[in-house]
């Protein structure tokens, strides 16, 4: 039931989207070179790049969380409050490498409480429960064709 009711908070914090600012560039830059740094760290450093990443998830300054949610895209403020995500070209390649490294950082001892797996949770649309099994058998199922690569020319 808990796991529910966090689900539930989190989407309703998401649910204005419209009515926020949009990410500034510094932010975007800044989550840009700690996803991208995700793969290649290990220990202490990965840890402090996901509670990097989950402080900014989790900012109350106007516009700076949906940087997470919103790495990889383009994003267009359209005249009727919408916006349009338009997917950048190495957005997969770098998820492809990034998520498996957040999934390898849950752990289910800490279950709703884990960073990596805040960050998982806004970075696609699905939501397994907060166990690292779940999210591998998940990655194993479901990466390869969310986050497929375009191949080498």
């Amino acid at each position: 039931m808990k796991f529910f009711i966090v689900l539930f908070l989190a989407a309703l914090a998401h649910s204005a989207w419209a009515a926020e600012p949009l990410p500034g560039k510094q932010v975007i830059e800044r989550v840009d070179r700690l996803m991208r740094s995700l793969p290649r760290l290990s220990g202490e450093a990965r840890k402090q790049a996901i509670s990097d990443l989950y402080d900014i998830e989790k900012s109350k300054e106007p516009g700076e969380a949906d940087a997470v949610l919103y790495f990889g895209y383009d994003v267009t403020q359209n005249v009727d409050g919408t916006r349009t995500l338009t997917p950048k070209p190495d957005r997969n390649e770098v998820l492809s490498k990034a998520i498996p490294a957040l999934i390898s950082a849950i752990d289910d001892a800490e279950g709703v409480n884990n960073k990596a797996w805040w960050i998982l949770i806004f970075l696609q649309t699905d939501c397994p429960p907060p166990q690292r099994a779940v999210w591998e058998a998940w990655w194993k199922k479901a990466g390869p064709t969310l986050f497929a690569t375009k191949p080498d020319r």
